[in-house]
């Protein structure tokens, strides 16, 4: 009998044990998945603790205004401007000082409904060319190409640079150079020039604390509202764009 009763009391706490070890098992799998779907989510355009030395070149065509002004009026406001920031081809006076955040957390830049943001290098020593032939120059985003097709509309093109890439906050993106190619061949006919960032745009302070791009301080690059990066984007040049002068 007391053998019986033994081994009775064996089994049940090797079950016990098994049931222990399951459990925890299981327990692994739910955290990893978790950690994964996060970072899927953020997946367009790469995230890190590290400094941050990419400029974000974000395309916002005129055919697509509907849809950015319902969505940016939707989302919550700054308590600080409760005006919507709604694109720049519909700015509401300041808002976009205090609501900016919202236009790079919009999902369209990642789903395909907008172009997708195109990242660029801004390397802290001047030498060498890039990818396209173009000196490279210090704190300066190198040449990026935006291909024909990528949409047929008129756009904005609006750069976002880190502070913290700009030697420590003490350089501005003060020129982007823009040109335009058919076939390969530069367009001489076309008003190619070294546009001249504007003043406001870059004089304010973005604090972007998402999770679309990496946290942190940022200043916005363009002509708005000057129209000289107001492009008419289409099916058969390409266009390329780079940083040009600090």
């Amino acid at each position: 009998m007391k053998l019986k009763q033994f081994i009775l009391s064996v089994i049940i706490t090797l079950s016990a044990i098994s049931c222990t070890k399951q459990d925890s098992f299981i327990s692994q799998p739910n955290t990893i998945k978790s950690d994964a779907v996060s970072t899927l989510a953020t997946s367009s355009v790469t995230t890190t603790s590290e400094s941050n030395n990419k400029a974000y070149i974000f395309i916002e065509p005129n055919t697509k205004y509907s849809i950015i002004s319902s969505y940016l009026k939707s989302v919550p406001k700054s308590p600080s401007y409760s005006l919507p920031f709604i694109g720049f081809f519909g700015v509401n006076g300041q808002a976009w000082m205090y609501n900016f955040p919202n236009y790079v957390d919009m999902p369209y830049w990642y789903d395909g409904t907008l172009p997708q943001i195109i990242q660029s290098d801004i390397p802290q020593t001047s030498g060498g060319v890039d990818l396209y032939g173009n000196p490279i120059k210090a704190y300066n985003f190198k040449t990026i190409k935006i291909s024909s097709n990528t949409v047929n509309s008129l756009s904005w093109i609006i750069v976002l640079i880190p502070t913290n890439a700009m030697n420590n906050d003490t350089k501005r993106q003060k020129t982007i150079s823009c040109t335009e190619k058919y076939d390969g061949i530069t367009l001489t006919n076309k008003n190619l020039t070294n546009h001249l960032t504007d003043n406001v745009l870059s004089g304010t302070i973005i604090n972007y604390q998402g999770n679309k791009i990496p946290k942190g301080q940022y200043r916005i690059y363009s002509t708005y509202p000057s129209t000289g990066l107001r492009i008419n984007l289409n099916s058969k040049s390409d266009v390329y764009l780079r940083g040009d002068g600090n």
